[in-house]
């Protein structure tokens, strides 16, 4: 029981982590992008821009975290079995999370280029979930 306290604070900093990084990567496209499109940049757009990244990020963590945690109580039940057949699940389910809404959202959209984004987000999102259940794991063995 003490584990799934500890994975709580993967769910309480996961979104709010999304939002932000997907507000950073904006703001890398804003700063290092074209400089013909830098210059029409007003601190106006750079904040909605910023935003609509972030509500994607929030989105790509949502979906992480909803794969990740299916994945872990189906194979990992009641949390008994190794830390390596958690952190393996938890990435594996995140990345699975992550592409089939890319995809779902690709195909509601008939784009191509989301799906495909969608799949590329998913690496990512499975190796940072697995780095975050094995410190958590880490974390309850000391």
């Amino acid at each position: 029981m003490e584990l799934t306290r500890r994975y709580r604070v993967i769910l309480i900093a996961a979104l709010p982590s999304g939002f932000l990084l997907g507000a950073i990567v904006f703001l890398g496209f804003s700063v290092f992008g074209n400089p013909d499109w830098r210059a029409y940049l007003t601190p106006g757009a750079v904040l909605n821009g910023a935003t609509q990244f972030g509500v994607v990020g929030l989105v790509v963590a949502a979906l992480s975290v909803l794969g990740g945690a299916l994945s872990v109580a189906l194979v990992a039940r009641r949390l008994v079995h190794e830390s390596a057949a958690r952190i393996l699940a938890g990435g594996l389910g995140s990345a699975v999370g992550v592409g089939i809404g890319g995809i779902a959202l690709g195909l509601a959209q008939s784009s191509t280029f989301t799906a495909f984004v969608g799949l590329l987000l998913a690496l990512p999102a499975g190796i940072i979930a697995a780095l975050g259940i094995g410190s958590t794991d880490r974390a309850a063995r000391s």
